[in-house]
């Protein structure tokens, strides 16, 4: 069985990262990059390259452990299969795992780590995303809160009016007291008679459902 910090090494370095067991061997290999597609395409075109040549350089490619493990160790069959797999798990011959891709990345996008990432990038580009990845949350909300500074101050460097711009981070709790706070507001001073501020029926009148 793999290791789990040998797993999580090697996500940190290569991202989405998958295994498979070969002849009792555990392999785990990786997602092709453009660059490496590209290449593959020119072989495609080019005479001297068989499609054995390009499952080689596939697999050479996309299998980042063993270190240095030989692809002559895998069956003819399984290197057709396993080369096709990586082509599909990157993305670039199933459009449908392509758009899955594309989908989970914009779910992930919306995470909180994220939007101050994005935030933070779209107005101080000295900072990578790998370099934000490796601060502490502290140390990111510290870069959150310059590159909200930063945006105020250019506006009215600009003459522009201060649009306030934050990122706002919801909290669940703070959020469900409010929540609470708004419905006892309501029912202290409703009407005698009128419906709860919780009540099914009058939420749905109301359009809150």
């Amino acid at each position: 069985m793999l290791d789990h910090e040998l797993i999580f090494s090697l996500k940190s370095k290569y991202g989405n990262v998958y295994s498979i067991q070969v002849k009792s061997t555990d392999l785990v290999f990786r997602e092709l990059t453009f660059a490496e597609y590209s290449k593959i395409m020119h072989f495609e075109q080019a005479d001297q390259y068989t499609y054995a040549d390009i499952e080689d350089f596939i697999l050479e490619n996309a299998i980042v452990y063993p270190d240095n493990f030989d692809v002559n160790k895998i069956p003819p069959g399984t290197v057709s299969l396993l080369s096709e797999e990586i082509l599909d798990i990157s993305g670039f011959y199933s459009a449908k795992i392509a758009k899955a891709i594309m989908e989970s990345k914009r779910v992930e996008a919306n995470e909180v780590k994220n939007l101050m990432k994005a935030f933070v990038l779209a107005t101080i580009s000295s900072y990578t995303p790998e370099q934000l990845e490796e601060m502490t949350f502290s140390q990111l909300a510290e870069r959150v809160a310059l590159a909200e500074k930063i945006i105020e101050i250019q506006q009215g460097v600009n003459g522009l009016e201060s649009t306030n711009i934050s990122l706002q981070l919801i909290d669940p709790e703070e959020e469900q007291q409010k929540a609470v706070q708004r419905a006892k507001q309501h029912n202290d001073s409703k009407m005698p008679g009128a419906a709860e501020y919780d009540d099914p029926i009058a939420r749905k009148l109301w359009g809150s459902s």
